[in-house]
């Protein structure tokens, strides 16, 4: 991306986290997209913050302002994406919410999943394809995902899954 771009930095999800993500699930904009349950704090905690060594969870800030929230998950053969995984490196499922509707819009997305991305690529042995799940109806998203290249791979029901495979170029460091 050309011009002043504000850093975008990650901090893993803690417990002081909890009324901030609670806030942005209950939302109208996000819920629109991202709604899977009651979003009370018990509910938030539970969801979130009790499997955060399987699906680690993340706030991501935007010039030091905390903007949405990023989570991953390392595909194993249990898991209902495998049959897109690549036969070649690891695979991992990425989901991302802004949080803060005023910074929609403005191409947040593609720089979190950049950013994100070379984060997760100088991890040994890194990743190789990345997949992520918007609502059909998330319009926005599947632009800022495309933005970021990646391709639709299938239909599942009302979610477009998209695939990014990484190149052999692809930056290690931020």
């Amino acid at each position: 991306m050309t011009g002043t771009a504000v850093r975008v930095t990650f901090e893993p999800l803690r417990p002081q986290h909890l009324q901030l993500l609670t806030r942005w699930l209950q939302a109208p904009h996000v819920r629109a997209f991202w709604d899977d349950g009651e979003r009370d704090e018990g509910a938030v905690q539970s969801h979130y913050f009790e499997d955060r060594d399987r699906v680690p969870g993340f706030i991501f800030s935007e010039g030091g302002s905390p903007a949405g929230f990023l989570q991953c998950e390392h595909l194993t053969p249990e898991h209902g994406f495998w049959p897109y995984a690549t036969p070649d490196g690891e695979t991992w499922a990425v989901d991302l919410l802004i949080g803060e509707e005023e910074l929609m819009g403005r191409g947040l997305g593609p720089r979190v999943i950049c950013a994100f991305l070379a984060r997760l690529a100088a991890r040994p042995p890194g990743w190789q394809r990345i997949l992520i799940d918007p609502d059909v109806r998330n319009v926005r998203a599947i632009r800022a995902y495309t933005k970021a290249e990646f391709v639709p791979v299938a239909l599942l029901g009302s979610l477009q899954l998209m695939a990014l495979d990484r190149a052999p170029s692809f930056p290690t460091a931020v």
